[in-house]
């Protein structure tokens, strides 16, 4: 994030259900309201900038039938290949996704 000293104070209105959503973020991720809404803005806004839609149920259940299939097979082919996978799969998540 960028410095307080280059930031900007933006207010906003927000009904009860949104602040519960910013709060849980919060709580989530261990910050405060304001990192949350920078998060929040961080993830949605290039999305929505680009007209992007995103149903993450849907994305989250191809990606589990992805890697239930991927692992089926490298358990027919090569059972060792399966630590491999999921060594490699972990180590991605904490590179890029944490």
């Amino acid at each position: 994030m960028k410095s307080v000293s280059n930031t900007q104070v933006v207010a906003a209105r927000l009904p009860a259900d949104l602040v519960r959503m910013v709060d849980e973020v919060a709580n989530l991720k261990s910050c405060e309201r304001s990192e949350a809404i920078r998060h929040i803005i961080l993830v949605g806004a290039p999305l929505i900038i680009k007209g992007k839609n995103v149903n993450i149920e849907r994305v989250l259940t191809g990606l589990e039938i992805l890697v239930i299939d991927c692992l089926r097979k490298a358990l027919e082919s090569n059972p060792a290949d399966v630590d491999m996978l999921v060594k490699a799969a972990s180590t991605n998540v904490e590179t890029y996704h944490v």
